[in-house]
């Protein structure tokens, strides 16, 4: 292969990546992003070197958990009707190609990390561990029930200490407002799971929606997604997040309406990215008010 040819290759794996999975990518960094203003980042006091090298790191990191993923589905995924015109081995891209992508971006991650200290390389080890976990492992990964929402659930709570613990030292508040994200991650996961039924079925991939029924946990969700609603406005009440998060049951309500809705209409994949979309503008409300000095 010729260094023009090669060139061309690499591009086109960097292209299919970032139109695949680049939006994803950028909405998950709103959790570090929160948890370094809400550990009380200041422009004069940290300047904007710090914070922009762990957004770096943060990136690189996501990007890998989602292109390790897209390796170890690299041939089931092509079963997948809705995503089979775009998946790696389609666009001429080997699962050779995809590893090396996720190796780089690793180590891309960890250079960020080890810029920044000790801590920000154990977060960042521990949300790659499970991110490993999820996509390749029998008995902690995507195909065993509950143990996937467990996961999102960690690194929910792992990715907003990330930010957080760049500009304050870990603490009870921090540790409270992370559990938010990682309620927020898994609600969403299992939401995730109800619109990814019929392919994980298919696929013998055993989630809590293929095991238990996807009423059952669209159920599970909106009770996880109830705690994460109730974590603001506990806060707010308590003088740690601006009085403006005691409304937060209002959008707490105005979910249930959607969830009902949803049950109404039936549980399949268009209704799950129906609701999804809906959850997360509220959640992006809810985050948008923590910011309010």
């Amino acid at each position: 292969m010729t260094s023009q040819s090669s060139f061309r290759h690499y591009a086109r794996i960097v292209q299919h990546f970032t139109f695949t999975r680049a939006p994803e990518v950028l909405a998950l960094q709103a959790s570090p992003l929160l948890g370094i203003f809400l550990g009380g980042f200041s422009l004069e006091r940290w300047g904007v070197i710090r914070p922009g090298i762990l957004l770096l790191g943060s990136l690189a990191l996501t990007a890998h958990i989602f292109v390790f993923n897209d390796w170890a589905g690299y041939d089931s995924d092509l079963h997948d009707t809705r995503r089979a015109d775009l998946v790696s081995a389609r666009q001429g891209i080997s699962r050779r190609d995809v590893a090396g992508a996720a190796i780089v971006l690793l180590i891309l991650a960890n250079i960020a990390f080890a810029v920044l200290g000790i801590l920000p390389i154990l977060l960042g080890c521990a949300i790659a561990a499970l991110g490993f976990l999820y996509s390749s492992s029998a008995g902690f990964g995507k195909g065993r029930p509950v143990m996937g929402s467990l996961n999102h659930l960690f690194g929910g709570v792992l990715h907003f200490l990330l930010g957080y613990s760049l500009v304050h030292t870990l603490d009870a508040n921090g540790l409270m407002l992370s559990l938010f994200f990682g309620l927020v991650f898994a609600g969403g996961h299992l939401n995730q799971e109800v619109r990814d039924y019929e392919s994980d079925f298919h696929n013998g991939i055993r989630t809590s929606a293929v095991v238990f029924g996807r009423q059952r946990v669209f159920l599970a969700s909106l009770c996880t997604f109830t705690v994460a609603y109730a974590i603001p406005a506990i806060l707010a009440a308590l003088g740690i997040l601006p009085g403006l998060l005691l409304w937060s049951p209002v959008l707490w309500l105005l979910h249930v309406a959607w969830s009902l809705r949803v049950l109404q209409r039936g549980l399949g994949f268009e209704t799950a990215v129906w609701m999804q979309r809906r959850y997360r503008l509220l959640f992006a409300l809810i985050g948008l008010a923590m910011l309010v000095r």
